[in-house]
């Protein structure tokens, strides 16, 4: 092969792998996709997913959601009990539990370490000055996680985030 042959197709494979994230940047939705997941230890053996997300079933209401999903197989998350959000003010946040719509209606049960709720509750938005406490609901009991500064700003920074037919 030759020396240009060679270059031509380097330039072109890696054209094709920066295409996706030059597709992101052009769209506008690189902050929104940074600040959408993250992981919680709570410091005594139990760790979670959490992922904010636009609610994809037309079945369901529309609206942001909090997902969570537990990292280890033994972690079970209670799907009726609210999520409960605080900062050091005294401020406090109970987030609707929507589980059932971890799954499509009538299409199997709902993963029992997973758990889901409603974004559209944390109004006013959480200051992205204070420290967060989530309080997760599961069959232990409450798991207490502590959100860093960043995960914070996330939330605060919700209402920036573009919703259902605006995202790209």
């Amino acid at each position: 092969m030759s020396r240009s042959c060679r270059r031509l197709s380097l330039l072109r494979k890696s054209v094709l792998a920066l295409l996706p994230w030059l597709l992101v940047l052009l769209t506008g939705a690189a902050p929104a996709l940074a600040a959408e997941g993250w992981s919680l230890n709570d410091g005594a053996g139990h760790r979670l997913n959490a992922r904010v997300f636009e609610q994809p079933f037309p079945e369901y209401p529309s609206g942001l959601r909090l997902r969570l999903n537990a990292l280890e197989s033994g972690t079970r998350l209670d799907h009726q009990e609210e999520l409960v959000l605080s900062d050091s003010s005294g401020q406090e946040w109970s987030l609707p539990n929507r589980s059932e719509e971890l799954v499509e209606k009538g299409r199997g049960p709902i993963p029992p370490g997973s758990a889901q709720f409603d974004l559209e509750a944390l109004m006013p938005r959480p200051s992205e000055a204070l420290p967060l406490h989530v309080a997760v609901p599961s069959a232990e009991g409450v798991l207490g996680f502590d959100l860093t500064p960043d995960e914070a700003m996330a939330l605060h920074a919700m209402g920036s985030v573009p919703r259902g037919g605006d995202q790209a």
